[in-house]
């Protein structure tokens, strides 16, 4: 069983932070993989066209060339699939198009469009948003961005936001590519019920200022699938609480 992750909207891999490790320490000796979507991190030159199901066929293509990518083709179950916002997204359609090489995924703070738009990008969310995206300076284009999606106290916000601004301009998404991504999370209509063989849970974050947790409960509700909600977390629940979301992941997996 390899595990991948995929992570959301104008982030990649990096940002992450702690939780690989975390998530290591729990599944060992299971392989933890990381993929940037198109247009992000190690993919940043590439400019994806506005659609998940394109993102998606595009991590299936890079993921074939893992690590014994060809041991994992003779096992049906190969893959445990981790993804946060648009990656959630990602992962939902992997489901569909790998079938029953998928045999988990865990959708965090994810949406569709079965919820409404106010409730996917919500209005109060607005102004942070432009002001990330008009910020030259990465040290403010990242303090926006968590001021936005984590409820970290001031200070451990600030260090993460340090530690990313130093990764420069290579971690900086083009704007082309940010709102291609945008538009492909905006357009996403979540695979059938009924379509997928994957076991699926859906975990939200009950202060998520970016993405009403009702999107979350939503597509929980369509999978007929649980829905697990954390008390005082905002949309960067793998920033916020790694072991939470490693409890989440022992306790759906036993």
């Amino acid at each position: 069983m390899s595990w991948l992750l995929l992570r959301g909207l104008g982030r990649e891999q990096r940002h992450w932070y702690e939780f690989p490790e975390r998530l290591r320490e729990l599944v060992a000796p299971e392989p933890v993989f990381l993929l940037d979507l198109a247009g992000m991190g190690t993919e940043r030159e590439r400019i994806p066209p506005p659609s998940v199901a394109w993102l998606a066929r595009d991590v299936a293509r890079r993921a074939a060339l893992l690590p014994s990518s060809a041991g994992r083709r003779k096992h049906p179950d190969a893959w445990s699939l981790i993804g946060l916002s648009l990656g959630g997204m990602v992962a939902l359609e992997l489901c569909w198009l790998w079938g029953q090489r998928v045999a988990r995924a865990i959708v965090i703070n994810s949406s569709s469009n079965i919820t409404s738009p106010v409730a996917r990008l919500q209005p109060s969310a607005l102004r942070g948003l432009g002001r990330a995206l008009i910020a030259r300076d990465p040290l403010a284009r990242e303090s926006h961005v968590l001021e936005l999606t984590s409820e970290l106290p001031m200070r451990t916000r600030r260090a993460h936001a340090e530690r990313a601004a130093a990764w420069g301009d290579q971690a900086s998404p083009t704007r082309t590519a940010f709102f291609s991504q945008l538009c492909a999370a905006a357009r996403f209509a979540p695979p059938s019920a009924g379509s997928l063989s994957a076991e699926l849970c859906f975990l939200g974050s009950r202060r998520d200022r970016l993405v009403n947790p009702a999107c979350s409960r939503d597509l929980a509700r369509r999978y007929t699938s649980p829905f697990l909600e954390h008390p005082w977390a905002g949309h960067d629940l793998a920033l916020d609480d790694p072991a939470w979301i490693c409890r989440c992941v022992a306790r759906f997996s036993i």
